[in-house]
């Protein structure tokens, strides 16, 4: 799907819905968005988030999300207990969803937790992480799941699938 992350959703662009739940989660304190893509950048500010513009080297498709992630957590001021990673393209993520999870995630003293659906499959809605975890360059460990059930778009049919099963 072109432009994935900016295509409407409810009225709204798809990166419009998880910067809504982080920033109507009670347990997220600040929400960032780091992109090169000056559309993304806009609706991501429009949306209520803070922008961190990544540098280009970190801008290919072959760069991971977490080089992407470590480039933002180190050059911005943090002091938080938790760095919540949201997928843009996971819409039916809520507020309510994500407390619940960092809720989880200290509750059994994880260091990670992702997000899985009812088979247990990862679905990249969303990591949470400790801090020091961000840098980290090895295998996880003391890393639990959150089971979520939520889609996440790729293509139209998915867009319809969305919209057909939840309403906003």
């Amino acid at each position: 799907l072109r432009k994935k992350n900016i295509y409407p959703i409810w009225g709204k662009p798809l990166l419009h819905w998880s910067i809504k739940a982080a920033l109507d989660s009670k347990k997220v304190d600040a929400v960032w968005v780091t992109t090169e893509d000056d559309e993304i950048a806009e609706v991501a500010v429009e949306s209520g988030a803070n922008l961190f513009k990544r540098n280009p080297k970190f801008s290919d498709d072959n760069t991971y999300k977490m080089v992407a992630i470590r480039n933002c957590f180190n050059s911005i001021e943090f002091s938080g207990s938790a760095v919540v990673s949201l997928q843009a393209n996971s819409p039916e993520i809520t507020g309510d969803i994500l407390d619940e999870a960092i809720d989880t995630f200290f509750k059994y003293d994880r260091n990670e937790l992702i997000s899985v659906d009812k088979n247990l499959m990862m679905n990249a809605a969303f990591r949470i992480m400790r801090p020091w975890y961000v840098n980290q360059k090895e295998l996880s460990t003391k890393t639990g799941v959150f089971v979520c059930d939520v889609h996440d778009i790729h293509t139209i049919d998915d867009i319809k699938l969305i919209e057909g099963r939840t309403q906003r």
